[in-house]
């Protein structure tokens, strides 16, 4: 039986990992996006084994229902492999239906040996 009740929306996730030594990440990356109507549930950030390089850019598809205005979204990453520590430049976030653009300056490490020691942000 089909939930009509609330509209999915996708949601066009980029980071932007920063061009610092080091800046690439080998962990997992998970990403909650929340807005007026809810949140999307932390999702995991994966489309390439190469994914998080620095420089880079990565896109990533999100679906989930309708969360309305954007608030903030929550990024961070589990600590694993040999090159956990990450410098996130930004994210910019689009509601693809609506074409509305959202963006979410970082420019800190997620390291626990870097920084302040975090490894989640919010934005």
């Amino acid at each position: 039986m089909k939930n009509d009740c609330f509209p999915v929306s996708k949601y066009k996730i980029t980071t932007y990992t920063g061009n610092k030594r080091g800046a690439g990440t080998d962990a997992n990356v998970f990403v909650t996006l929340f807005g007026e109507a809810g949140d999307s549930g932390e999702r995991r950030l994966d489309n390439s084994k190469n994914n998080f390089e620095r420089g880079r850019d990565d896109t990533f598809m999100i679906e989930c229902p309708n969360l309305g205005l954007m608030r903030k979204i929550r990024i961070g990453h589990d600590n694993k492999g040999s090159s956990a520590g990450w410098f996130l430049d930004k994210v910019e976030m689009e509601r693809v239906d609506t074409g509305e653009v959202y963006l979410y300056k970082c420019g800190r490490w997620l390291d626990k040996g870097e920084d302040d020691g975090q490894i989640v942000r919010e934005m």
